[in-house]
């Protein structure tokens, strides 16, 4: 429970808590000018809450739980989008004809950090299938022999 003596002062507004008929409530102060008494306003701590959930300076417990669903799900299409790709580049993609090196590392590290955005959301499990593969073998040497006939002109198209 809250003191009485409890007080917070923002600029020139003074909350603090009161007794009232009606039992706790908060009452509002807002200094005048100097030439005039201060205005009070007595408000139910749960008027005050809806008046802050009503104009988005606070947000309510079921919208809070709406934003927190929708960003779950997005993190986690997210990092299945993120495996779907490793997965390709690891087992799809043509590592004999192509040097994938820093694409395959970019994607592993990207699938990791996707992990951990997803480790503490309820029901995630860590998925990442994502694994560098071993290096492909060098490719043999090829010596380009040069070509006994010169290559036929091509005429011209100006």
């Amino acid at each position: 429970m809250q003191n009485t003596t409890d007080k917070i002062r923002h600029h020139e507004m003074t909350a603090e808590w009161v007794d009232d008929e009606q039992g706790r409530v908060i009452m509002l102060t807002q200094s005048a000018d100097g030439y005039h008494e201060p205005n009070s306003v007595l408000v139910n701590p749960w008027q005050l809450r809806a008046v802050c959930e009503q104009y988005g300076l606070i947000a309510s417990d079921a919208q809070a739980a709406r934003t927190i669903a929708m960003l779950t799900r997005r993190l986690l299409v997210l990092r299945d989008r993120i495996d779907h790709l490793g997965d390709y580049l690891t087992n799809q993609s043509d590592h004999d004809h192509a040097n994938l090196d820093y694409e395959l590392t970019y994607i592993v590290a990207t699938a990791e950090i996707a992990d951990e955005f997803c480790a503490d959301l309820p029901g995630a499990q860590p998925q990442t299938t994502v694994r560098r593969p071993a290096p492909a073998p060098a490719p043999a040497n090829l010596s380009v022999k040069p070509s006994a006939k010169p290559a036929a002109e091509q005429a011209s198209l100006l």
